[in-house]
């Protein structure tokens, strides 16, 4: 029998490779896609291949995708979790190049991959952009990110209607305040300001993430939806 195929941009980062190790233990073989970073040094249970590329650059998306159409002609899920982010900071203060970066990586970056992928799914397959809580109730000094986060919830939710001819489900994962290397700026004492914020008193964990992402994969009726996975945080 063969095994599905489950594509994961943003491999290379916490959450993505949580979740590329996650599927590959439910049986899925792997396309692990990253930029800059080295791939996670783990051992998967099933075959997979690493592709270095720039979601926010269309060209380099679009060639990607004709190398996979080629190779594996049709896959099962496609898992958009490339994301960028600054430090905290005034609109005002931001530069025209950070505000460009995180537009083109998080919003630009997903539109791209959604786009040219709809080719290689399966009739069945599934789509989930991984957005955040902040596009959902936007925060201070998080404009920007906030908004292309937003965009990708919107994405999402039109993306559903529009693909659904095609039987393929779009999805989105909104996490809130998840412990990663992209978090480290935070201090001891913020994160613990961030903790009493929380209804479940504590931060989230990439797992908290990866266990939404199966639950989106085998729930084949849901579809259009954004889930919000913060504890029940609010900034």
């Amino acid at each position: 029998m063969l095994r599905k195929v489950a594509l994961i941009t943003g491999a290379t980062g916490e959450i993505g490779s949580a979740i590329a190790y996650s599927l590959s233990n439910k049986g899925y073989n792997l396309i692990l896609c990253g930029n800059k970073n080295n791939f996670p040094n783990k051992k998967f249970k099933t075959d997979y291949e690493e592709y270095k590329f720039d979601v926010s650059n269309n060209l380099e998306v679009k060639k990607f995708f004709d190398i996979i159409k080629s190779k594996y002609k049709k896959i099962d899920l496609v898992v958009c979790c490339a994301g960028k982010s600054y430090d905290e900071m005034l609109l005002t203060d931001q530069t025209d190049q950070q505000i460009d970066d995180l537009i083109k990586v998080n919003l630009c970056g997903t539109i791209y991959v959604n786009k040219y992928c709809l080719s290689v799914l399966n009739k069945g397959a599934s789509i989930i952009n991984i957005a955040s809580f902040l596009g959902v109730q936007g925060c201070s000094c998080e404009a920007v990110y906030s908004a292309s986060k937003a965009g990708i919830i919107g994405l999402t939710k039109s993306l559903a209607k529009e693909y659904s001819s095609f039987g393929i489900r779009v999805n989105s994962i909104s996490p809130g305040f998840i412990e990663t290397k992209m978090n480290s700026e935070f201090s001891l004492d913020e994160k613990i300001e961030l903790t009493k914020k929380s209804l479940i008193n504590r931060l989230g964990k990439p797992d908290d993430v990866v266990k939404s992402v199966l639950f989106l994969v085998e729930n084949d009726f849901i579809t259009g939806e954004n889930i919000i996975v913060s504890g029940g945080l609010s900034v």
